[in-house]
């Protein structure tokens, strides 16, 4: 008879648009409220709970030591229980998958400590959509700690922190979002169904950009310009071939990948000091051994308007900077809209070798061209905050 109930309870779900029950489905699962989270907390810190997202939130002082904090608090559906208990001493160092069973049914909840972020007024800023710079994907983690690194008076924020105040933009110069999703952001409509993060502070932004303030966009950030006016009333300016594979699917570069300078801007300052021995007016971003996603942003000319050079330029008011050649046509990998009247500057970059960060390193791999990619984007960045 149990084995019955459970079949019919699993057909019940699938129809009601629930994943079905099983030991191997991580999916998140709702009956009757039976696996909910109804309170928790951590060092006497009560955790906000978002049921839609099924999460926990317990937000701790700023400098919150959060290695070793006490369940103080913990209350579940009746009859569920839970892989973790009250008096049990959790790292929270990382999220904690709370995972809660009641019965023949479980839902996995996702428990997380933050520290408080105070107010910031940078003169640089790295965005995301992530709380802080700890929860991005190792692919932004990595360019965003290159920045706080080398940048002076550089934060991360999150436009969470945009909207709210948090991160006053008054003194910035800069504003950098190199954005990675594994499931690619495809064009316009990619874009407003995945940067609504970006999309809810687009104002913010505009204003930002039509009052002086340059930024620094790349991979699926190249298309945003579109979005805040950059390319004027139309909305159909984002690039037009967008594609590239998971992180840790990346695939083994077997030599360097390159693409051109643009002959009209060999002399541009975001090309001083290449490594590219071999590569004349070209800009080599990876070395053999290295894996790469291959996440690209860029502009295939001759499909959906973009006929040429010539066209793209009169459609966007932009200036090329790196080009690549996909069999015999044209793409723009790299481009300006420069400083104009009160205006600043965005350069963007939307090449698939424009790569941060490889999950591994085929044996005997040496950094050489890569090194590159920390050349141009500091070039890039003196050359819009000069």
């Amino acid at each position: 008879m149990k084995t019955k109930i459970f079949f019919l309870t699993c057909i019940v779900c699938s129809l009601l648009g629930f994943v079905a029950c099983s030991d191997d489905d991580k999916a998140s699962l709702n009956l009757s409220g039976d696996c909910l989270v109804e309170k928790v907390g951590l060092d006497e810190y009560e955790g906000i709970i978002d049921h839609t997202a099924h999460t926990i939130t317990v937000t701790v002082p700023e400098a919150y030591n959060t290695s070793a904090m006490k369940v103080t608090n913990l209350k579940l559906s009746n009859g569920a229980t839970c892989n973790i208990h009250e008096g049990d001493i959790l790292n929270m160092g990382a999220a904690i998958v709370l995972h809660i069973v009641n019965g023949d049914v479980f839902m996995d909840w996702t428990l997380i400590a933050r520290n408080y972020k105070p107010a910031i007024k940078p003169a640089a800023l790295f965005v995301g959509s992530a709380y802080s710079k700890e929860e991005l994907d190792m692919e932004a983690q990595t360019a965003c700690n290159w920045m706080l690194a080398n940048v002076p008076d550089a934060f991360y924020a999150s436009f969470e922190d945009i909207a709210d105040g948090t991160a006053d933009l008054s003194e910035c110069k800069l504003i950098w979002w190199h954005w990675h999703d594994d499931g690619v952001v495809d064009g316009h409509d990619g874009f407003l169904a995945k940067g609504t993060d970006a999309l809810n502070v687009k104002n913010q932004l505009k204003a930002f950009y039509e009052n002086g303030g340059s930024m620094l966009l790349t991979r699926y950030a190249t298309h945003l310009p579109t979005f805040i006016g950059v390319t004027g009333d139309d909305e159909w300016t984002v690039p037009n071939n967008c594609f590239g594979d998971p992180e840790m699917s990346s695939f083994k570069c077997d030599g360097p990948w390159a693409f051109d300078i643009y002959a009209e801007q060999a002399g541009h300052p975001i090309w001083n000091n290449l490594v590219n021995d071999g590569f004349a007016g070209k800009v080599p971003c990876t070395d053999s051994g290295y894996f790469v996603s291959n996440s690209v942003a860029q502009y295939h000319l001759g499909w959906d308007g973009w006929a040429d050079f010539s066209a793209w330029k009169a459609r966007t008011g932009g200036i090329i900077l790196g080009v690549s050649k996909d069999g015999s046509s044209d793409t723009v990998v790299a481009w300006e809209y420069p400083a104009t009247g009160d205006k600043g500057g965005i350069v963007c970059i939307g090449y698939g070798g424009y790569d941060w960060y490889s999950y591994k390193f085929a044996p005997g791999y040496s950094e050489h061209y890569h090194k590159n990619i920390e050349i141009i984007t500091k070039n890039a960045i003196d050359y819009l905050t000069k």
